[in-house]
């Protein structure tokens, strides 16, 4: 199961924690808190492959869906990030929609995509009695969120969603508002108009946003507004 994608398509909500340190131990101690996912941060967070595994059996042992935000997306980077057990792909920096479609490619089977098969966790190619099933059901629990953090982006942002294979979209906004002209200012009122035009076309094409499903804290600020919690008292 797919928490994220699910959520995606119900608009139900659902909770999780960003990680951008490697830590299964605070996946296991986090999963009490009613989450049901689990964000790994490859693009600023420092995380080697192993950690990615590792935060990926934390999270399945603790029924949470890992996704991540890949650091790129090439099709080599997707692929070893899915190999590892993420369910979720969060590409960064999407400006067309030939990118978005190298991002469905690499994520999925076919038909939908052209995702290499290398037989990697949890399975390891050891007890999959049939691959085409295999394929099709990997499909149906993947998830892809398209993040748009540029003007360019905010341009296609209907077309993104238009896309099948894409579950939801969200935004960058600090690098969003520094492309438009406003450095640090992700609350400037040209940037909110802007993401709230984007996000009324992404809804027209049948897509949701992060923010309308999503809830999520950074895991540096749960451990300091915990501390505060339980040490100022």
């Amino acid at each position: 199961m797919n928490h994220v994608k699910n959520a995606a398509a119900s608009g139900q909500q659902i909770r999780g924690v960003h990680l951008t340190f490697a830590a299964p131990t605070i996946i296991e101690v986090m999963s009490a808190a009613d989450l049901q996912f689990i964000y790994i941060d490859g693009e600023h967070g420092c995380f080697d492959w192993r950690d990615v595994e590792a935060a990926c059996i934390a999270s399945e042992r603790h029924g949470l869906t890992p996704i991540a935000r890949v650091p790129d997306i090439s099709v080599a980077t997707i692929t070893r990030f899915m190999d590892r057990g993420v369910k979720g792909i969060v590409a960064p920096h999407i400006e067309s929609v030939d990118s978005a479609q190298r991002v469905i490619s690499a994520t999925y089977f076919a038909p939908l995509g052209n995702r290499s098969f290398g037989a990697g966790r949890p399975e390891y190619g050891q007890r999959i009695a049939d691959r085409t099933a295999y394929m099709q059901a990997c499909n149906s629990t993947a998830s892809i969120c398209l993040m748009i953090e540029s003007r360019a982006g905010l341009e296609i942002a209907g077309d993104l969603a238009a896309l099948e294979g894409i579950d939801y979209l969200s935004f960058g906004l600090l690098d969003l508002a520094q492309d438009l002209g406003y450095p640090g200012q992700s609350d400037h009122p040209e940037v909110k108009a802007a993401v709230a035009d984007a996000t009324r076309r992404i809804a027209e094409s049948g897509k949701r946003t992060r923010e309308s499903f999503m809830k999520y804290a950074w895991i540096n600020e749960v451990l300091v507004a915990g501390a505060r919690k339980l040490l100022d008292s």
